[in-house]
């Protein structure tokens, strides 16, 4: 089935539609600030965004998509601290 987006008229006489497939998979890591692992789930659940692209053109519709996606893990990797004799906020990676 041709998509209804795909516009064409008398000048796209004898072309052919092809339907291209492409597969991408999207690794990606979040840096969260939070309490603790729950909370930072919980924050990154709210708040991430992942904007797949899939712009058509005059020539060109995207006819279906489908993402996939899994989480792969949370692990604490730095705590924000306070010196404040110094008053300087900083953070701790060990």
């Amino acid at each position: 089935m041709i998509d209804e987006a795909l516009h064409f008229d008398v000048k796209d006489a004898n072309k052919k539609v092809y339907e291209i497939e492409y597969d991408v998979t999207y690794a990606t890591k979040w840096q969260v600030l939070a309490h603790d692992k729950d909370e930072a789930l919980d924050i990154w659940s709210d708040q991430h965004k992942i904007n797949m692209s899939t712009e058509d053109s005059r020539d060109i519709v995207c006819s279906y998509s489908k993402d996939y996606t899994e989480i792969g893990g949370c692990k604490e990797i730095a705590t924000i601290k306070y010196n404040k004799e110094d008053d300087e906020v900083y953070v701790d990676e060990s």
